[in-house]
């Protein structure tokens, strides 16, 4: 080898940077959670612009405010924005329960054998008991039965009755996920409220309680929820009473093979059926009803209900039987993701334009407008123009529709309407919003996100959601993201100040999240989706993020600068405010105290944003600019220090270390990250040795010690204005030597 000193030689050996460059992490990556017209459900998607957004996600809706986030998001200067789009869930931790349904049509061709065919009457979703059974018997063969289970939750004292219960004592406890119930135990509601019984425990609590009930066997207390099924929770949170009832603290969940059998949706029946009957498949879709269909085909092909099935289904018990030639089903057609959208589109057939009478084209077209085409497909599984490979082709396909079930026979020129999708928005509350870490449904869609910096939620500006989405921000993901919270509609400023300060319990809960007020109006961008009006009030989310994104990019270490003010906090494409209260001092002057920044203007003025305080006063870094530039530090030091690791933990290591983390704050100081332009005063990076003990190396521990004197912007310009008496004093001093 050549670096061997074996004979006399030149050797150049490059050695290690002393110093280590720390590439800047990116401050404007926006993550935002909510209902769109269309596009994946429960999965982060990338847009970089406006237009690409309603490619993914399509136009503007009446139930959606993301779509008028995302224009203002654009509008104002934001460049990244990662997209989720939400659902009603079952149960957020088991994304397969979403009720959102794809429309679905059938291209068929004659001359084929056809299954056997049984269509339900009812449409989901299906009311059911415990044991509710389907029972099938599918071409000749014996009765095949799939059972329908569910069971609530439940919890128990430990101990039995009597209970030394006193009066005022509370229980607090959650149902379903729900909002937190609080019990309060009366002395009048029990013969001897320090012997309370277990029916007398039971009939208080039933009293008081919603969405469950309690119940008293062998003078034992217990508590289960309404729903039957794995959506089912109990979990008792609290309470003084709790000491003498001794209920556990942990959730208890429901069990069976459905979220909840009183509401069984199309696609649970359709996975619990189909697992159990071989043979058979169920399609969904069509206005909530179900077909359920052999896969044999032909004279042979037959298919029969029984009577023990269950009603709620609407299946007669007659049997029915395919045909060796007639109409089949040949390509199943449905909307690429589920979805009313799809309601609207038709797929047209024509003759190949290749003029091949093996191929055909294949047209969509929405509300009679021609949005796509694709020329000369077959039905050949090996064709590189086979239908599923063109259609379904995740960079080139279509952006409307895939399709699925292809047989054989080439159809001949037709239309068909798509009918039956839902946008699974009946039931919608916090919950599909804020999701679940385990599903990866909600939030917790933007956790594979790692660049994310910028969170928002636009238009569902509740309690939960708020305190959900700074839990998100300063607890999940670390401290690395910072959450824009939306006003909730038709707040004036005492309102405001009361959600904040009781309502939702948002002041000086934070400092990774901040709130604005009011609401604004914007222009109208479809007349035809939110009426006639000129302008619409929406959420500011979006908008306030796009300025966030602006003043990052305005400048070498923007982000340190506030997102406020008549310059860096301009709002472009705002017309007026959900209240005027916020255009007078007064209002502004209470409600900025509390932590809430106002969106105002003045005489001459454009609409800016006139705060940048975060929701907490007393942390670290109380100001958004401030907040986020110490995030924006912490990241890049984080990733610009990974060449550390592993290292033999030496001193020349951490001379190493410090150096690097010195070189970098010297530059952020130079962008005005810092009170102070001398290094001494702005900053400091402390590795020595009474950090890094023997104890500290040995527990294989490199510790250094970074301090930031960081900058707070000037909220009050204060005047101190007086008479000029210069001249007055000079001429009393000339007249007096």
């Amino acid at each position: 080898m050549s670096g061997q000193l074996l004979s006399s030689k030149v050797v150049i050996v490059e050695e290690e940077p002393r110093v280590r460059g720390i590439a800047s992490a990116p401050t404007s990556v926006a993550g935002a959670v909510g209902i769109t017209e269309r596009g994946p459900i429960g999965q982060a998607v990338l847009c970089s612009s406006f237009d690409e957004f309603q490619t993914r996600f399509g136009g503007f809706t009446p139930d959606s405010d993301l779509a008028l986030a995302a224009m203002g998001f654009f509008e104002n200067g934001g460049s990244q924005l990662w997209v989720v789009r939400t659902a009603h869930f079952g149960d957020p931790a088991q994304p397969s329960t979403v009720t959102a349904q794809r429309a679905l049509g059938f291209i068929v061709a004659g001359g084929g054998p056809t299954p056997a065919v049984l269509t339900g009457a009812a449409a989901g979703p299906f009311a059911l008991q415990d044991g509710d059974r389907v029972v099938l018997s599918a071409n000749g063969g014996a009765d095949v039965e799939a059972v329908f289970r569910g069971a609530p939750a439940a919890v128990a004292a430990v101990g039995a009755g009597p209970y030394a219960l006193a009066d005022g004592m509370t229980l607090m406890l959650r149902l379903d996920g729900g909002t937190e119930q609080h019990v309060i135990f009366a002395a009048a509601d029990f013969a001897n409220v320090a012997q309370a019984t277990a029916a007398e425990v039971s009939a208080a609590l039933n009293a008081s309680i919603a969405g469950g009930k309690a119940s008293s066997r062998g003078s034992i207390v217990g508590l289960a929820s309404d729903t039957l099924g794995t959506s089912s929770r109990v979990q008792v949170t609290g309470g003084t009473a709790n000491t003498p009832l001794g209920f556990p603290a942990a959730v208890s969940q429901g069990t069976g093979n459905v979220s909840d059998l009183r509401a069984v949706t199309a696609l649970e029946m359709k996975a619990v059926v189909e697992a159990a009957v071989p043979g058979v498949l169920i399609e969904t879709g069509l206005g909530g009803a179900i077909g359920l269909h052999t896969v044999a085909t032909g004279v042979a092909a037959t298919l029969q209900a029984r009577a023990p099935t269950a009603a709620a289904f609407g299946l007669d018990t007659l049997a029915h039987a395919g045909v060796a030639s007639g109409v089949a089903n040949a390509i199943r057609v449905e909307g690429k993701e589920p979805g009313g959208y799809a309601n609207r589109l038709e797929v047209e057939v024509r003759a190949a334009t290749n003029g091949s009478a093996t191929a055909f084209d294949l047209l969509v077209v929405e509300d009679g407008t021609y949005r796509e085409t694709f020329p000369n497909l077959t039905l050949t599984a090996a064709d590189a123009r086979h239908i599923e490979r063109v259609i379904n082709d995740g960079q080139n396909g279509s952006l409307y529709l895939r399709v699925t079930q292809v047989l054989a026979t080439v159809p001949q020129p037709q239309t068909v309407a798509l009918a039956g999708g839902n946008d699974g928005l009946s039931g919608l509350d916090d919950t599909d919003f804020i999701g679940s870490e385990l599903g990866k449904t909600g939030l917790h869609a933007l956790d594979q996100v790692q660049e994310l910096s910028l969170l928002l939620v636009p238009g569902r500006a509740t309690p939960a959601t708020h305190l959900a989405m700074v839990q998100y921000a300063e607890v999940a993901r670390d401290g690395r993201v910072f959450a824009i919270l939306d006003p909730p509609a038709g707040q004036s400023a005492t309102a405001i100040v009361t959600y904040v300060g009781s309502t939702a319990a948002l002041e000086g809960l934070s400092e990774f999240a901040a709130l604005y007020w009011p609401r604004v109006s914007v222009l109208n961008p479809a007349k035809s989706v939110f009426g006639s009006a000129g302008q619409v009030v929406v959420p500011p989310s979006g908008i306030i993020a796009g300025v966030f994104s602006r003043a990052d990019t305005a400048r070498p270490g923007g982000v340190y600068d506030a997102p406020a003010g008549i310059e860096a906090g301009r709002m472009f494409g705002v017309l007026g405010f959900e209240t005027d209260e916020v255009l007078e001092e007064k209002k502004r002057d209470l409600v900025y105290p509390h932590r809430v920044n106002p969106l105002t203007t003045g005489p001459g003025l454009p609409r800016f944003i006139d705060g940048s305080r975060t929701l907490k006063g007393d942390g670290n870094f109380p100001y958004v600019g401030e907040r986020r530039g110490v995030i924006f530090i912490e990241r890049s030091l984080k990733q610009g220090l990974e060449f550390a690791r592993h290292k033999a933990n030496t001193e020349s290591l951490r001379a190493q270390v410090q150096r690097t983390i010195t070189a970098f704050l010297l530059a952020q100081m130079n962008n005005g990250a810092f009170r102070s332009r001398d290094p001494a005063k702005a900053f400091f990076v402390d590795v020595s040795d009474a950090l890094n003990t023997p104890s500290v190396v040995f527990a294989g521990k490199l510790i250094a010690r970074v301090g930031l004197a960081t900058n707070k912007p000037a909220e009050f310009i204060i005047l101190r204005i007086s008479q000029d008496t210069r001249a007055l004093e000079a001429e009393l001093a000339g007249a007096n030597p």
